[in-house]
C-alpha cells in the first residue's frame, strides 16, 4: 500500500482515508475505514467517466444492484454516492493473498477454488449484475475463504469506454471472444473468465499464454485454448467447458456448481485457508497485519484524483484495483493492468553487452506539456519546427519543437485513434469515426478531410500520396484528398519507400505499385502481419502472434529469413544498413544482421515494450514499460550498451519521435516530454 499524496483526498462520504490500493481504468482506490471502524476499499473514478452524460444513470442502477449480492464468496458492497462529484463505491476491504500471487496451485485445490467460484457467479448473476472483468487479480485467497471483488460497476464503466474509445471493458487472456468483438454480453461470459482463471490458478498462465493486449485478444477470438499444462481430465472437462467459444454451449454457473461440489474438501469448508497449501496459508493468515493509522485530518470532502495513474503495489492492494480499463479488439489496451503471468525470461548478455560498459545517465528533461488528457499514447511526429500529437478528447496538438510552447490546437469531432502523419507542411491524423484530417502544420486549419473507414493503421505520407487503412486500403492525394486507387486492407500500419507500398493485411503482406495501385507480389503469413517496417532492400515485420520476425526482399518479396524472437513481439522492427532490430513485450531488444537475421547483440530492458523503436544518430531509443515504471531507453546502436534513460512512475505507450538533438514521447501522466539526446541529468519545466 502507498501512502496518500498532497491531492488526494482524506475523506470520501464517511469514510476516512488510511493509503492508496491502486488504481485501474476506472480510477483511484484507496483503503478507509468506515464511521463504524470496518475497513472498506473506496474506489473513486476517474473525472473523464463522468464526461459521459449516462455514466451516473448507469452507476446507479449498478451500484444498487451490487448492494443486492449477497454470497459466502464475494466481496459485499457497502456504501456508495452516484451524485458525488466524482462518484464512488466501497466494498468490503479483504486482506488476503489475490490469485495472480499464488500460483500454481495443486490440482485438488484448484477444483475447490472452482466450486467456490462458481457459487460467487450463482450470487452474483442472480442479483442481475454480470462481472465482466473476472480475472485472478479479482479473485482474493482471504483468510475465511475465496472472495470474487469488482463486480459493482463494470457495466457502467463499460458503456463509457465504449463512449469513449469504442472498445470494451474486460482483460486480455480472459475475455470471452463474444466480449472482444464488442457483443452484447451475459452471463456466458463470466464463465468463459472464470474457466480461464482456473487454468491461470493451475498454470500460472491463461489458456492464451503470455503477450501484449492485443495479441491475446487475437487468440481468444480465433484460436482454441492452450490447455497442454492442464494434465488432470476432471479440469480439463471444466476449463473445455467454459472456454467453448459458443456463449449457448458454455455451463451455466449453477451446472458448474453440481459438477464441482465433488471436489470440495472432505470437511465441505472453502471458509479458511485448511484447502490450501500450508505455506500459502501463512501468507494469507499474515495479510492485513499492517494497516496504517488514519493521516492527519485533512479535507472532508471527496477531491478529483490527481492527473498521474498509478498501477497496482503488492499484496493484497493488488485485487482491488477499480476495473480495467477499454480494450480496442485486437489492437490496443487502453489502460488496466497488464496480463498477469511469470516475468519475462531475461537472456544471457551478448559479449558486447556484457562488457563493463561506462554507467548509464539520465535522460535530461528540455520540457514537457500536459495534452489535456490523462494520459498520452499518441506517438508524436516532428516538422516544420514543431511537434504534433494526437488525444483522447479528438484534439491534434502543436507545439513549438525547441521551447515546447503550445501553437495551436485543431478539434476532430471524435478521438485521434492513430499518431500523426506529415508531409508537404500538412499533418494528417485519424479519428475514430474513420475521417481522416489533413490540418495545415502552419495554422492547424483544415485543409481537407476524407471518410476512409475504420482503422487501427496510422496513416503515412510518401511521394505525394497519403496512404490509410481500412476495409479497402486508400491511396489519397496528398495536397487535395481525391482517392488515386484502392488497395489491399490494412489491419495495421503500412509502409512505403522506393515507389512501393507495403500493405499488411490479415493473413499476408502485399505490395503495391506506389503510383498505380497494382499488386507487384504477395507474402503469405498465415499466422499474420503486424506494422511493416521497409528500406534498404528488405521489409520486416513480426506475425501476428509476435512469435517471428520475417524479412522479405522488398523487389522480389521472397522469403530472405525468420528470427525466432522467443517472446512475443508487439512492435514494428527497425531497419537500418547495418542491422535490424526487434524488440519482444518482455522487454528483450535483438540486433540481427539484415542479411542473414543471425543475432549480433541482445540486451535485456526493464518494463514492457509494446511501440516501435526509432534509430536516429547511431542511437536506438526504445519505449518501455507501457503499464508502469516507463520510460525511454537510449541504446548504442552498434553495441547494446545503454547510454541513458528516462523513466517516470507511469507507463509509456507513445512510440518516440526524434529530430534536431531532441526525443519527443508521450506518457502516461498525460505529458508531452522532450528530451535531450545526448542525455545526463535535468529537470522538467512546465
Amino acid at each position: 500500500m502507498e501512502a496518500l499524496r498532497p491531492g488526494d483526498p482524506r475523506r470520501v462520504g464517511g469514510h476516512r482515508l488510511l493509503g492508496r490500493l491502486g488504481a485501474g481504468g476506472m480510477g483511484m482506490v484507496y483503503l478507509g475505514r468506515s464511521p463504524g471502524g470496518m475497513l472498506v476499499a473506496v474506489k473513486v473514478v476517474h473525472p473523464h467517466l463522468v464526461e459521459d452524460p449516462d455514466f451516473r444513470a448507469r452507476f446507479r442502477r449498478e451500484a444498487a444492484a451490487a448492494r443486492a449480492v449477497s454470497g459466502a464468496f464475494t466481496a459485499p458492497v457497502v456504501d456508495a454516492d452516484p451524485e458525488a462529484a466524482l462518484p464512488w463505491l466501497a466494498t468490503a476491504y479483504l486482506p488476503g493473498v489475490p490469485l495472480d500471487q499464488a500460483v500454481p496451485l495443486p490440482v485438488p485445490a484448484v477444483l475447490a477454488l472452482g466450486a467456490g467460484l462458481a457459487e460467487a457467479l450463482v450470487s452474483i448473476h442472480r442479483a442481475g449484475v454480470v462481472h465482466r472483468d473476472l480475472k485472478p487479480s479479482n479473485v482474493i485467497l482471504a483468510p475465511d475463504g475465496p472472495r470474487v471483488i469488482d463486480f459493482g460497476i463494470a457495466h457502467a464503466a463499460d458503456a463509457a469506454a465504449v463512449t469513449r474509445t469504442g472498445s470494451a471493458v474486460g482483460s486480455p487472456g480472459f475475455i470471452a471472444p463474444e466480449q472482444a468483438r464488442g457483443a452484447p454480453t451475459g452471463p456466458a461470459a463470466d464463465v468463459f473468465s472464470l474457466g480461464a482463471v482456473l487454468v491461470f490458478a493451475a498454470t500460472g498462465a491463461s489458456p492464451y499464454g503470455h503477450g501484449p493486449p492485443h495479441v491475446l485478444i487475437y487468440r481468444a477470438v480465433h484460436e482454441r485454448p492452450r490447455l497442454g499444462g492442464v494434465t488432470d481430465l476432471a479440469l480439463r472437462a471444466v476449463a473445455e467447458s467454459c472456454l467453448d467459444p459458443d456463449p449457448a454451449r458454455r455451463p451455466s454457473p449453477g451446472e458448474l456448481l453440481r459438477a464441482l461440489a465433488p471436489h470440495v474438501p472432505p470437511s465441505g469448508d472453502l471458509h479458511g485457508v485448511g484447502w490450501l497449501p500450508a505455506a500459502l496459508g501463512e501468507r494469507i493468515a499474515q495479510a492485513g497485519t499492517d494497516i496504517p493509522e488514519p493521516p492527519p485530518t485533512g479535507i472532508a470532502t471527496v477531491a478529483a484524483p490527481g492527473r498521474r495513474r498509478f498501477l497496482v503495489v503488492g499484496g493484497a492492494a493488488a485485487a482491488v484495483a477499480l476495473g480495467t480499463g477499454g480494450i480496442a479488439a485486437l489492437v490496443r489496451t487502453m489502460g488496466g493492468d497488464p496480463p498477469a503471468g511469470p516475468a519475462a525470461r531475461t537472456p544471457a548478455a551478448s559479449p558486447a553487452a556484457s562488457a563493463a560498459p561506462p554507467p548509464m545517465r539520465d535522460g535530461k528533461v528540455l520540457w514537457r506539456r500536459p495534452s489535456g488528457d490523462t494520459y498520452l499514447v499518441s506517438a508524436p511526429a516532428v516538422a516544420t519546427g514543431a511537434v504534433f500529437v494526437g488525444s483522447e478528447k479528438g484534439n491534434l496538438l502543436a507545439f513549438d519543437a525547441r521551447t515546447g510552447r503550445p501553437r495551436w490546437t485543431y478539434k476532430a469531432a471524435q478521438r485521434i485513434t492513430t499518431g500523426p502523419a506529415t508531409a508537404a507542411g500538412i499533418v494528417y491524423v485519424l479519428s475514430q469515426d474513420g475521417v481522416l484530417h489533413a490540418v495545415d502544420a502552419r495554422t492547424g486549419r483544415l485543409k481537407w478531410q476524407r471518410t476512409v473507414g475504420d482503422t487501427q493503421a496510422d496513416p503515412i505520407a510518401a511521394g505525394g500520396l497519403v496512404y490509410s487503412g481500412g476495409a479497402a486500403g486508400h491511396a489519397l492525394d496528398a495536397a487535395g484528398g481525391a482517392v488515386r486507387w484502392r488497395g489491399s486492407a490494412a489491419a495495421r500500419t503500412p509502409a512505403a519507400t522506393d515507389g512501393t507500398v507495403y500493405v499488411p493485411g490479415e493473413k499476408r503482406l502485399v505490395a503495391h505499385d506506389a503510383a498505380t495501385g497494382r499488386t507487384r507480389w504477395t507474402y503469405p503469413s498465415p499466422k499474420g502481419v503486424q506494422d511493416t517496417a521497409a528500406a534498404h532492400g528488405l521489409v520486416c515485420f513480426a506475425d501476428f502472434q509476435g512469435e517471428q520476425v520475417h524479412a522479405v526482399d522488398a523487389r522480389t518479396g521472397r522469403r530472405r529469413w525468420t528470427f525466432d524472437i522467443g517472446e512475443t513481439a508487439t512492435s514494428r522492427p527497425v531497419i537500418t544498413r547495418e542491422a535490424v532490430f526487434a524488440a519482444d513485450y518482455g522487454g528483450k531488444v535483438s540486433a540481427l544482421d539484415p542479411a542473414t537475421g543471425t543475432m549480433r547483440w541482445q540486451v535485456q530492458l526493464e518494463g514492457q515494450i509494446q511501440e516501435n523503436p526509432v534509430v536516429a544518430g547511431g542511437v536506438l531509443y526504445v519505449p518501455s514499460g507501457a503499464y508502469s515504471n516507463g520510460g525511454v531507453y537510449a541504446l548504442d546502436a552498434a553495441t547494446g550498451r545503454k547510454v541513458w534513460r528516462f523513466q517516470v512512475d507511469e507507463g509509456v505507450e507513445s512510440s518516440p519521435a526524434v529530430a534536431g538533438g531532441i526525443v519527443y514521447t508521450g506518457c502516461k501522466d498525460g505529458y508531452l516530454y522532450a528530451l535531450d539526446a545526448r542525455g545526463g541529468s535535468g529537470t522538467a519545466t512546465g
